[in-house]
């Protein structure tokens, strides 16, 4: 959302996704730092363990990557009410 609303969009290449969270961070500021690279670090640990591991993620981790998405949400909201009202709910 952040980056359609920037103006942009993402497009199907390799890292895409790691492109994406850099190009969030651009469009939000330093106050999603913490979050995008929180999220960086779960896309890498995905696409090492997605092939050759069942169940490596915690009940923990689970609950934490769940609290991040929606801190995460929170701060895109706030973003777009304050930058891009047009998209505003």
């Amino acid at each position: 959302m952040v980056i359609a609303c920037a103006g942009y969009r993402t497009a199907a290449r390799p890292r895409q996704h790691e492109t994406t969270f850099q190009a969030a961070e651009l469009a939000i500021g330093s106050s999603a730092s913490t979050l995008t690279a929180y999220f960086d670090t779960c896309r890498i640990k995905r696409n090492q363990i997605e092939y050759d591991f069942a169940g490596v993620i915690s009940d923990t981790e689970a609950v934490e990557i769940q609290a991040k998405t929606e801190e995460f949400s929170d701060l895109v909201e706030k973003w777009i009410n304050a930058s891009a009202q047009q998209f505003s709910k």
